[in-house]
């Protein structure tokens, strides 16, 4: 795949996870539709009820460390694809999938795509994605469909000097670029996890959001460098103009990271994640 270049995937805080459809009217017995789904207060009486469809049960299934977590996976995976990036092609793409009672995921369709190439990238990370913890209902692990909001968006360019940085940016030698999709994604020393412990003790809520009681999530975007730094930050998901300051500080502040890899050697790579601000109860 052609490498894209300043392209990202907005996808906190846009991503959105639903954990109830509305059934649809029943089929008449001799007609019953093995995956069709039933009401939460149907017993699961026999391991073959275990094959039903829930869209309602007393323990939603979840996602290994959360449902952040499971936006974190996404943005690091997702492959905006060059075609639709020449063709300043965006929006939203709503996945349905069924979180199996083994915890895999399958029977990922599009309920409302974008385009051909972005509605399948969509398709191909959700149904790639690592074991769920299923779901539980009357003491049994159990089927449940779940329904996802990826957001495809690009830059906006509303200038010509946008224009013409863009158009500078493409055209840089190779070690200067700055790719989206790479063999070996860069990655926080320890984790991503670690990175959420260095966010949690070096955060400074600031004083104006705490007595305006601002809370939610920063979204941005930063270049891991060569070398491992990060550059480039700046806000792409705001929340107020304090904490939206504080989330460029500790990123601009953030140990180096390990560089992202294309053939064998270190490169420049665009990433998103969010940074969250949560008031103490």
């Amino acid at each position: 795949m052609k490498k894209t270049l300043l392209v990202f995937l907005s996808f906190i805080p846009i991503l959105v996870a639903h954990a109830q459809q509305p059934p649809p009217p029943p089929l008449p017995a001799k007609h019953a539709d093995p995956d069709a789904e039933i009401r939460i207060d149907e017993p699961v009486s026999a391991p073959s009820d275990t094959g039903k469809i829930f869209t309602a049960v007393e323990q939603e299934p979840g996602f290994p460390g959360g449902i952040s977590r499971f936006y974190q996976y996404l943005g690091q995976n997702i492959r905006y694809p060059a075609d639709a990036v020449k063709k300043h092609k965006e929006g939203k793409v709503f996945v349905i999938f069924v979180v199996e009672n083994s915890g895999y995921i399958s029977n990922a369709k599009v309920l409302k795509g974008v385009s051909p190439d972005i509605d399948a990238e969509a398709l191909r990370v959700v149904s790639a994605s690592p074991r769920w913890t299923p779901a539980i209902q009357n003491g049994r692990p159990v089927r449940v469909r779940f329904s996802i909001g990826i957001n495809f968006s690009q830059p906006k360019q509303d200038t010509a000097a946008d224009r013409r940085r863009m158009d500078s940016i493409l055209n840089l030698p190779a070690d200067k670029k700055i790719f989206t999709a790479v063999e070996q994604q860069p990655s926080y020393p320890g984790g991503m996890g670690k990175f959420y412990d260095y966010i949690a003790k070096n955060l400074k809520y600031p004083a104006v959001a705490k007595e305006n009681n601002i809370k939610g999530q920063v979204s941005v975007t930063f270049v891991v460098e060569r070398d491992g730094s990060l550059a480039e930050a700046r806000v792409i998901g705001s929340l107020s103009p304090e904490t939206d300051a504080e989330a460029i500080r500790l990123i601009k502040e953030c140990p180096k990271w390990n560089p992202g890899m294309q053939n064998g050697r270190a490169v420049r790579v665009q990433y998103a994640l969010p940074i969250k601000f949560v008031l103490p109860q």
